[in-house]
């Protein structure tokens, strides 16, 4: 059997979304290779509790190089800074190490550094390089609020441009984000072939459930990490203008924006947005089942630069999503063609308000008809099998 690398910071027993993503993939990918994976430490975030009912089993015949790391903060800038650039360093080093030519590797887009060092071992070595982007460098530094002077985003650009430019295969969780990949490799000899394959709907451990945190109360939630990327403070600022009464705003999860979030909120006096923290994964279905209305964001400018993996379970979970984001990103797509929930730009603040609004008990039965909806289109495009499939028939 031929030899697949999987390159990835993040990899069980982690139980990050990313990790999980990358065990599923190795796993249907061992029937096919022999897979080997180089990746960070076995824990990213000691910080978090670990789950007790994480029931994921890797291969055992699946060999795993775990890289020391750095152990950082990684909600602050210096300390995200700093694992990335000492722990793309050591990823670099063990797959220069082991790599052989006529090998094929799976690299994933985090940290960012790493893509530039692999590719130039690709310059030097002759094996097949198959890049899965989750995030797209250096275009996502600008949504985040990282201000790069001009010459170094410049930099930073043209030499990721050439660093994708010189993979096998670039492999998309998006439509949008195939675009804005075809578009940096676009100006150079060697293009590499760019395909979609989406993330995964968990339909063994999310399903439908009848509940919620409020019966009395429209429930509108958010879960999942609380980042500069989410635009969750105009969620917050919108739901103060307003003052709808029948409407309670739910975040689980915690993250870079976590804190001021609290603050504005008890600032203002905001009795009906309510912080739960972080939450276990196989607590998901009972998270996501709580609400009425999920909702999922990304700021402005954040088209072709990630999809949010949460979409599919909250489509699992038979929830209709509120999604403010780029109308003609993936999710801003797929919600308008399967009419499983409402979009909104970023921008349209008249809008959103207008929305957030006319929230009331009235809208729950147009809410239940559309989550219906979503499972059956989870049910019927991103169960597990069908996307692992892509993997195995694309690499």
């Amino acid at each position: 059997m031929n030899t697949l690398w999987i390159i990835s910071e993040l990899f069980p027993p982690d139980e990050t979304s990313t990790a999980f993503i990358l065990g599923e993939i190795a796993n249907v990918m061992a029937s096919k290779y022999e897979v080997r994976v180089i990746c960070g430490p076995e824990i990213y975030d000691k910080r978090k509790k670990t789950d007790p009912n994480n029931k994921f089993v890797l291969n055992s015949e699946i060999e795993v190089t775990h890289v020391k790391g750095v152990d950082l903060d990684k909600n602050t800038f210096f300390g995200k800074a700093m694992r990335f650039a000492v722990i793309s360093r050591q990823l670099y080093q063990s797959a220069k190490r082991s790599i052989k030519e006529g090998d094929k590797v799976l690299l994933v887009t985090n940290p960012a550094p790493v893509v530039a060092l692999i590719s130039r071992l690709r310059k030097r070595r002759v094996f097949e390089l198959n890049i899965l982007v989750h995030d797209v460098f250096p275009e996502n530094t600008k949504p985040a609020g990282l201000k790069l002077p001009s010459w170094a985003y410049q930099f930073l650009k043209n030499l990721f441009d050439k660093a994708y430019s010189r993979a096998d295969q670039l492999i998309a969780i998006g439509r949008d984000m195939k675009q804005v990949l075809e578009q940096k490799v676009g100006r150079f000899e060697h293009k590499p072939k760019t395909i979609v394959i989406e993330n995964w709907a968990d339909l063994d451990i999310v399903s439908p459930m009848e509940q919620s945190m409020n019966p009395d109360k429209v429930v509108l939630e958010y879960a999942g990490n609380i980042g500069r990327v989410q635009g969750l403070q105009s969620m917050v600022e919108y739901i103060k203008a307003v003052g709808n009464n029948e409407l309670e705003f739910h975040l689980w999860g915690t993250g870079a924006e976590e804190n001021s979030l609290k603050e504005y909120v008890q600032r203002n006096g905001m009795n009906n947005v309510v912080f739960h923290g972080a939450y276990l994964r196989s607590k998901q279905s009972e998270v996501i089942n709580s609400c009425d209305l999920a909702l999922v964001t990304l700021t402005e400018g954040m088209f072709g630069l990630g999809v949010p993996s949460k979409t599919y379970n909250i489509m699992a979970a038979g929830k209709a999503i509120l999604f403010i984001g780029e109308p003609n990103s993936e999710i801003g797509l797929l919600v308008k063609e399967k009419n499983i929930g409402y979009v909104f730009e970023p921008s349209d603040r008249e809008g959103i308000i207008k929305f957030v609004s006319s929230l009331s008990s009235e809208k729950c039965a147009e809410f239940k008809e559309m989550g219906q909806r979503a499972r059956k289109e989870a049910e019927k495009e991103y169960a597990k099998d069908i996307i692992l499939n892509k993997f195995v028939e694309a690499i």
